[in-house]
């Protein structure tokens, strides 16, 4: 679902002292090419050219009803700053002021007329300083029109926008309870869903175990030919198709009822006859369909990584394991579960039973792989109490690494710029939980952008 923005361009061009209304087909067409240029990145709302209070009231009424994500305000020429001032107190949506021009410098022969559409930095002070007084935030893009950077600068702020809208409309299910003792599970539902936006709610894991029963056996004979084809299947077929019935009861359970992601105790079901076994094959292939899941039912890791899958299409779930001193690097993995669509090659995944968790059933599929060498962003979120939230980031490296036959999808990590024990350090210091989200590239601007857009603190390790 792409970002909405609402394209709010303005230009004074008559009034009793102004007389330049024969411009307005110009300043039209310059409006109309800044709306082509947004709409590269979003879905956008583009009323006419706004000159009046009226007309930035009737931008305000088509911004709200189509309930836009952002709100990016341009002036191409000087206005009056009652007249932007009109739209934003209608309306809530964060805004972004591109203060932005055709030319790259005024030409010895140029006319007024060429001046009227390339001024907007006359009136763009006036307009910030009244959102200042007001109260409201706002973000500032300044940049030529066709600058490749400037826009690309400005897809940010849309996809960031994107992000918050994301996760106000997101909706986790938990399956169990957060796993015992562990204090960074130990999360406030209600400040997560105010200042951070996905709301929590349980489902019984009785309905899960109800759906493997009624799970049609054609369904699951299907998933089990289609994973042999693609992954290595290295477990008893008895159990690979209980976990494979196990793993289409999860995504039946979820799509039906519209959830977006699942934080599962995946021991829950270990001692249920109808189940008894650990779902990790199940959770792993939820990541890989686009349905983000944790384990221990970790809401704040889940949340960290619908973040990185609304920016780069996929996200894991891990846990440091063990330094590699040898290598200036960590071992992150976590048992069982994984996201396979980020593995090197998908021919190298296998699907074979946990070595830790045994349920009345046996030992329950589970992922190993080596996660693709390349570009990689951890995120963690952090709750700090109240109204505080933090995002701690870390970009690196993931360097090819022979998976260890431990029944777990496994990466070597290099961080960007940190020895490797200064890198512990940091990012224990900067009070990261013990799991944390990944995804492949160096993200962390649009994360910053992100968060200081949503009001949340960041810390870069």
């Amino acid at each position: 679902m792409k970002t909405k923005v609402g394209v709010l361009v303005m230009a004074l061009l008559e009034d009793d002292y102004n007389k330049t209304a024969h411009v307005r087909p110009m300043a039209q067409a310059v409006a109309d090419k800044i709306g082509t240029i947004i709409g590269k990145f979003a879905e956008t709302v583009c009323p006419k050219l706004v000159e009046t209070e009226d007309q930035a009231a009737d931008a305000a009424q088509q911004f709200n009803a189509a309930g836009v994500d952002l709100i990016i305000a341009v002036e191409i020429a000087y206005t009056k700053g009652i007249v932007p001032v009109r739209c934003f107190l209608a309306t809530t949506a964060p805004v972004l002021v591109w203060n932005t021009q055709q030319i790259e410098a005024l030409p010895e022969d140029a006319d007024f007329d060429l001046i009227m559409v390339n001024s907007g930095m006359c009136g763009v002070p006036e307009m910030t300083s009244a959102l200042l007084r007001m109260g409201r935030s706002f973000w500032m893009v300044t940049s030529l029109m066709d600058d490749p950077a400037g826009q690309r600068k400005l897809a940010q702020y849309i996809q960031a926008a994107g992000i918050i809208r994301r996760l106000k409309t997101a909706k986790i299910a938990i399956i169990g309870h957060a796993f015992e003792g562990m204090t960074d599970l130990m999360v406030d539902q209600l400040s997560l869903r105010q200042y951070v936006g996905p709301v929590c709610w349980p489902i019984e894991p009785e309905k899960v175990a109800v759906a493997m029963q009624e799970m049609d056996l054609k369904q699951v004979q299907l998933l089990m030919e289609q994973e042999s084809k693609r992954y290595r299947v290295e477990m008893s077929e008895d159990l690979f198709e209980r976990s494979c019935r196990l793993a289409l009861s999860l995504e039946e359970v979820l799509q039906d009822e519209k959830f977006d992601a699942l934080a599962c105790f995946d021991q829950v079901w270990l001692t249920d006859p109808r189940v008894g076994i650990i779902p990790s094959y199940g959770t792993g292939r939820l990541c890989e369909i686009g349905i983000p899941a944790s384990t221990e039912a970790d809401i704040t890791t889940l949340t960290a990584m619908i973040i990185l899958q609304e920016i780069s299409g996929q996200a894991t779930f891990l846990e440091n394991y063990v330094i590699d001193y040898k290598q200036n690097a960590m071992i992150l993995s976590h048992d069982g579960h994984g996201n396979p669509a980020m593995a090197e090659k998908p021919e190298d995944v296998a699907i074979k039973h946990s070595i830790y968790y045994q349920g009345v059933n046996g030992f329950g599929g589970g992922l190993e792989f080596a996660y693709a060498p390349g570009p990689v962003t951890n995120l963690a979120l952090v709750p700090l109490g109240g109204e505080k939230w933090r995002l701690i980031i870390s970009e690196g490296e993931s360097i090819k690494i022979n998976p260890r036959p431990v029944s777990a999808p496994q990466m070597l990590f290099k961080p960007k710029n940190l020895d490797i024990t200064d890198w512990c350090d940091a990012w224990c210091k900067a009070g990261s939980p013990h799991h944390m989200a990944l995804a492949y590239g160096h993200l962390a601007s649009i994360i910053k952008i992100y968060a200081e857009m949503a009001g949340l603190e960041v810390v870069e390790v």
